[in-house]
């Protein structure tokens, strides 16, 4: 061969015709199954599309078959999303519609799908991202005829983002009441974990008899200067890290007093 020649090699393409063919057979198969209510056997007939469509996937194609191909492996997804929403597999819904969106990121059908599925596992922000993405102008531009067709025109759709926003609002403030609920059941136990320690104190070191350790402490609290660890130790003769969990208690009790009128130095 003269070195100046270029060798042919001829190199199979995909024969998409004879794909689509079976693809779209078991597409119609699993519609049919689906309008019947066989939601599984719907769900398997697109499965055995999607998987001879994956049996394709990056061998050599005509670029014009490229599209039909990736519309075809959209279709399955979504529709397989929807027969898992019927059934409520909400998650399982979510993973196939996710697949569809990855090729074609506006589909108005997967992305009110994937809307839908999340707004029922109450995940509102990933339901209003979704419900964004249908009344984008990108998405309108094509398939507002589409929404429209199925019932979900602008004004269904703003009254469905309304809708949204007031469930997350609502889950944000339950969600903020709950923490601040939290925060109060780690104070009171942290409280009465202190009290415990003070009792512990007052009987170790004689102290529970003192009738009057208690107007002394509020005594000291409030005295110009207050009160320091190592004054109360010397006055009391007990350790100083006794003596600061005395004045802890004696300052948070002073604290409770002063708040909710409630003398919780004269209840020690």
């Amino acid at each position: 061969m003269d070195e100046t020649e270029t060798e042919h090699v001829d190199v199979a393409v995909v024969n998409v015709e004879h794909l689509m063919a079976y693809v779209d057979s078991q597409r119609e198969e699993g519609n049919t199954a689906y309008k019947a209510k066989r939601h599984t056997e719907a769900l398997e007939a697109w499965q055995r599309g999607l998987d001879a469509l994956a049996q394709a996937d990056g061998k050599p194609m005509r670029a014009v078959d490229v599209p039909i191909v990736q519309r075809a492996t959209v279709t399955l997804h979504s529709n397989r999303g929807q027969a898992l929403l019927s059934m409520q597999f909400w998650r399982r819904a979510i993973h196939d519609l996710d697949e569809a969106l990855k090729i074609d990121a506006w589909n108005a059908k997967a992305l009110w799908r994937r809307h839908q599925c999340h707004k029922a596992l109450k995940a509102w922000a990933a339901a209003e991202a979704d419900l964004e993405a249908l009344i984008a102008p990108e998405l309108q531009q094509d398939s507002a005829k589409i929404l429209a067709d199925a019932g979900l025109g602008a004004e269904q759709l703003a009254a469905e983002r309304q809708m949204l926003r007031e469930k997350r609002l609502e889950v944000d403030r339950v969600a903020a009441e709950t923490f601040e609920e939290r925060v109060e059941d780690a104070a009171a136990k942290g409280i009465e974990q202190l009290r415990v320690r003070f009792e512990e104190i007052i009987k170790r070191n004689g102290l529970h008899g003192n009738k009057e350790l208690s107007a002394e402490l509020a005594d000291m609290m409030t005295r110009p200067g207050g009160v320091n660890v190592q004054l109360l130790a010397n006055v009391y003769q007990i350790d100083e890290e006794d003596a600061e969990v005395l004045v802890t208690w004696a300052q948070k009790a002073c604290q409770i007093r002063d708040e909710i009128g409630y003398d919780g130095i004269d209840a020690i």
